[in-house]
């Protein structure tokens, strides 16, 4: 049987991937979730690391990482103080050693942002390598055969574009000179760059989308049953041709128990319109719409047995 958790990581992702077969196990982690989650009175809500760790998990088979922001990736360090890991899959891993990046003190809010994941991306690639992980870089969709029974998709969706930041960030971490315009490109394009994650098994598919909004890829979509919502539900994060694509039965939205305000996160107009297409819509954080009880959960954890029966999370979980 597939279990998915849906780990409870506050505003960030980080979903764990089991496949359980008589005497043995797959384990795969997308995503890390931050490095610092926060606290929230009576959250759930655990780093991948502690999540991991209280499963008894010492080891995983593979980790994804779908794009570099912290909320995705900053847990990584510590994950792999605390767990095996076998490859490590992303987007981009620079090339080793690097200098930190040369800095005027004029960029721009997201272009310093870029910076600083850079710099903390290239610190976890050098403990990832300390640690023995084999380090697979994607530049193209490719797909994965995990087990007899359990299929992956890691899904690229402009591989030139992709090439291209992968340049801008190699010649920052190189301290290059960058031109001002394609690194700020480069730090706005990580969330519709974001690798997606499609899982088959037992005739059941669950697209894990990372932070890649919904225009982006409405028109390649196809018919899932297990969607775990981008850009965590915000007004970006899906589209109604998108919804109507995807029809999924079920929808996760990896988020904080309160409404991000400036952010527009949970949108409700995103629960509205996968509701309107029959999902079911959960969320990792209690968040709360109206008419809606509070759900408290450490994950939300789906099972999916060998004869692609899904059963659904339950409270407490």
């Amino acid at each position: 049987m597939l279990r998915l958790h849906f780990i409870n990581v506050g505003d960030g992702d980080a979903i764990l991937v089991e496949e359980l077969r008589e005497g043995s196990a797959f384990r795969m982690l997308v995503d890390t979730g931050r490095e610092d989650i926060g606290g929230e009175p009576g959250s759930l809500r655990r780093t991948a690391a502690e999540y991991l760790t209280e499963l008894g998990i010492t080891g995983l088979d593979a980790l994804v990482v779908t794009h570099l922001h912290e909320d995705h990736f900053g847990g990584t360090a510590a994950l792999a103080e605390k767990v095996s890991i076998g490859t490590v899959y992303s987007g981009f891993f620079p090339c080793l050693p690097v200098a930190s990046i040369t800095r005027t003190g004029a960029e721009e809010k997201t272009v310093r942002g870029l910076m600083d994941c850079l710099e903390r991306w290239a610190s976890c690639t050098e403990k990832l390598t300390a640690h023995s992980c084999r380090l697979c870089q994607v530049e193209d969709t490719a797909v994965l055969s995990l087990t007899p029974r359990l299929e992956a998709e890691l899904i690229c969706g402009d591989r030139s574009a992709a090439a291209r930041q992968r340049q801008v960030w190699t010649e920052l971490l190189a301290r290059e000179t960058a031109d001002p315009d394609r690194v700020w490109w480069s730090s706005k394009f990580r969330n519709p760059g974001s690798l997606r994650v499609c899982l088959r098994y037992a005739g059941r598919r669950i697209q894990l989308a990372g932070d890649c909004y919904g225009a982006v890829w409405e028109d390649r979509a196809t018919p899932c049953d297990i969607f775990k919502v981008p850009h965590h539900g915000d007004a970006k994060a899906v589209t109604p041709e998108l919804v109507r694509r995807l029809r999924p039965a079920h929808a996760v939205i990896s988020c904080s128990s309160a409404y991000i305000a400036r952010k527009d996160r949970p949108s409700l107009r995103t629960v509205a319109l996968l509701e309107e297409q029959g999902s079911r819509v959960w969320f990792t954080g209690s968040f709360q719409p109206l008419g809606r009880a509070a759900e408290r959960w450490t994950s939300v954890k789906f099972t999916i047995e060998e004869d692609g029966t899904i059963l659904p999370p339950k409270q407490g979980g």
